[in-house]
């Protein structure tokens, strides 16, 4: 039988395989520190974890327990280009860089960790978590990640 979060992670990982503007070839390989597997390795260079709520319109709240902000912290340390992809539901994909969630959240209390995004009609993703609100809205979709996973590929390039 297969999980909802199975789902909802099959419908990142698929934007990220074929959804992209960016022509970039796409490889994942699951991260995984213990028990459920929340993220995933694109390209062997960004990590992306998978946050879902199945609630069908907004507000969406995300909660992190202690051991998945311990898997967050874990990804950040070892992938510094890392992204948090929420699944709001079927409304779309909001792409969050590390940077950004650590403005809106804290982990120091991560039994209180949480996120909340809202979209009114016709309108960005608006962010807030338990340490404040996301000065700038945020637009659907997962572009973030494969413009920084060019961006290095320019790099290595550049370099070589």
């Amino acid at each position: 039988m297969l999980d909802d979060y199975e789902f909802y992670q099959g419908v990142v990982l698929r934007q990220l395989a074929v959804g992209n503007e960016y022509s970039v070839s796409m490889s994942f390989r699951p991260f995984v520190r213990e028990g459920r597997i929340n993220a995933f390795v694109v390209n062997g260079r960004v990590g992306v974890y998978i946050k879902h709520s199945s609630k069908r319109m907004s507000p969406w709240r995300f909660t992190f327990t202690i051991e998945q902000a311990a898997d967050l912290l874990d990804l950040e340390h070892k992938f510094p280009d890392a992204f948090v992809v929420f699944v709001c539901g079927t409304d779309g994909l909001v792409t969050l860089s590390f940077a950004d969630l650590h403005d809106i959240v804290s982990f120091q209390e991560s039994e209180n960790a949480w996120v909340s995004i809202s979209r009114p009609p016709r309108t960005q993703y608006e962010l807030a978590g338990n340490r404040g609100e996301l000065k700038n809205k945020v637009t659907r979709g997962i572009g973030p990640i494969p413009e920084t996973l060019k961006v290095r590929v320019r790099e290595r390039y550049a370099a070589g």
